[in-house]
């Protein structure tokens, strides 16, 4: 995809420029405020707008704030995998179909390895006879297992979304990539609340970042904001070990209007660590997942076990620093080693 710089005096004026020169299929890629040039460095800390943005290759509609060219699930037979002779360098665990091996070897766990070989098995009561059709047998029991969210713009509007985690996940970076998705290229009204729990927030960027948008933010609960289609909020970082924090964390979001969970984790953590902090957040009850820094994790296939091991659906994926950069609706094919989505 060819990117595109555009530089205005405001996001909307951009997004106006983007919409005239690309059309509507154009997608924006990142966002940030320039400094201010020459004398008006006096009076002003920042200057103009730049916003870079391209039209796909190919694109096809997803749930969700973003679109995706990517498949549901992969397409073609792993490299290595089709060799009848010799798939794999260590022996296929006894009772797998060398597909299911092929997964376990690369990160998904053994007991959530035997839970999709029952299945298959009571689908398939012999395995098929050649590694193309194993392989796609594997694909279309993932995808059954697969929980798909259901749109948000289905349920209860006006919309409250409370973005938690642990410290470092990269859930204020997420709320301002979803916020500048929606404010921008789907033109809805947002409002954003930075509140404190145990500790202070400390995310100054957030409220820098709404008033580049133009979208008011609140440090308290007031009570009296204008209507808006979206609300966004935003709790501090937690340390998944700290009860007393968690408890706190957990009397917030019931002050609010029918809130919306997104617990947001570091995909790049260990599965351990991972299953771990969804054990320990799970008293919120969220609603979803947000996966992040899918840059620092190539092996995504340890991204099933959080399929497998929570009763959570994952709703986006997020790679990258730069807003709104890569925020994508999560489909079973996101999920497979960077080389399948090329």
């Amino acid at each position: 995809m060819q990117t595109i710089e555009f530089i205005a005096d405001s996001p909307a004026a951009a997004l106006q420029q983007i919409h005239r020169q690309l059309g509507p299929e154009a997608v924006v890629l990142s966002v940030r405020r320039l400094p201010a040039q020459g004398v008006a460095r006096l009076w002003q800390k920042h200057g103009r707008v730049e916003v870079l943005a391209g039209v796909p290759d190919e694109t096809s509609s997803t749930q969700g704030p973003a679109r995706s060219s990517h498949p549901a699930v992969p397409v073609g037979v792993p490299s290595g995998f089709a060799d009848q002779d010799n798939p794999f360098a260590d022996p296929i665990p006894s009772g797998r179909w060398p597909g299911v091996a092929w997964l376990e070897a690369r990160g998904l766990l053994p007991e959530f390895a035997g839970r999709l070989q029952r299945h298959l098995s009571d689908i398939h009561p012999s395995a098929p006879a050649t590694r193309d059709a194993e392989w796609n047998a594997v694909l279309a029991a993932l995808v059954t297992l697969w929980r798909s969210p259901s749109r948000l713009e289905e349920e209860h509007a006006p919309q409250t979304h409370v973005f938690v985690g642990p410290a470092g996940s990269g859930k204020t970076t997420a709320l301002c990539k979803w916020l500048t998705l929606a404010v921008l290229t789907e033109g809805r009204s947002a409002a954003v609340r930075r509140l404190d729990s145990t500790v202070a927030n400390t995310a100054e960027f957030l409220t820098v970042h709404c008033e580049m948008l133009g979208v008011p933010v609140e440090r308290f609960c007031s009570g009296a904001s204008a209507p808006v289609d979206l609300n966004f909020v935003d709790l501090p970082g937690v340390d998944a070990e700290d009860s007393r924090a968690l408890a706190a964390l957990q009397a917030q979001p019931a002050s609010l209007p029918s809130p919306q969970i997104h617990l947001v984790l570091n995909a790049a953590y260990e599965t351990e660590a991972l299953l771990a902090q969804w054990h320990a957040f799970a008293p919120l009850h969220p609603t979803d997942l947000i996966l992040t820094h899918l840059d620092e994790e190539p092996c995504r296939i340890k991204l099933w076990n959080m399929v497998f091991g929570t009763n959570c659906i994952i709703r986006f994926l997020s790679a990258g620093q730069k807003i709104p950069g890569q925020f994508q609706s999560a489909v079973p094919g996101l999920l497979f080693p960077v080389e399948f989505n090329q």
